[in-house]
């Protein structure tokens, strides 16, 4: 409702109207784009340090997926994103316990969603950022050169890292959409 307010009182792109969060709103993004109306709202999505909750892995409403970036921290206890290739959930080491997808998890089942070759592992991606590994599937339905999932890792904890993720994010979105 807040985007179609918005499209109908200023002058706004239809196809380029993106769902960003961080840290629990990271995690909305997931479901904003699962849902069907998200779904056909929003072109992509970027989660800094946002993953699903355990057994909220399902990829975006609709055919032919959507693309998405994931950017996590290697360190962070509050929102681990697991091992690289790990599917298994991660659970806080923070002193509360909370239950979530790994960030290999949720990457792959979005990336299967568009097509990608999930069948072997991903391969690193440079996104030409200083510190940030970004591994991503190939044989992907994609017109972009940019894979259209990513998933990215820095070594930090529950931070956004808004100088060098932003640009990143913005980055993301204008290659793959």
């Amino acid at each position: 409702d807040l985007v179609e307010e918005a499209i109908q009182n200023l002058c706004i792109d239809q196809s380029k109207v993106f769902a960003v969060g961080g840290s629990n709103g990271g995690m909305f993004t997931w479901d904003l784009v699962r849902d069907t109306d998200g779904a056909d709202v929003f072109a992509a999505t970027a989660s800094i340090i946002g993953l699903p909750h355990r057994g909220y892995l399902e990829p975006p409403a609709g055919d032919g997926g959507k693309p998405a970036l994931l950017i996590t921290g290697t360190n962070d206890r509050t929102v681990p994103p697991g091992a690289w290739g790990d599917e298994r959930f991660t659970t806080t080491t923070d002193g509360d316990t909370y239950y979530y997808s790994s960030a290999s998890a949720v990457t792959k089942t979005w990336a299967g969603a568009m097509g990608c070759n999930i069948e072997r592992p991903p391969a690193l991606f440079d996104v030409g950022v200083d510190g940030v590994e970004c591994r991503a599937w190939s044989n992907c339905q994609s017109d972009s050169d940019w894979p259209p999932v990513l998933d990215c890792r820095r070594d930090m904890g529950h931070i956004y890292g808004l100088t060098w993720s932003w640009p990143l994010i913005t980055d993301f979105f204008s290659k793959v959409s």
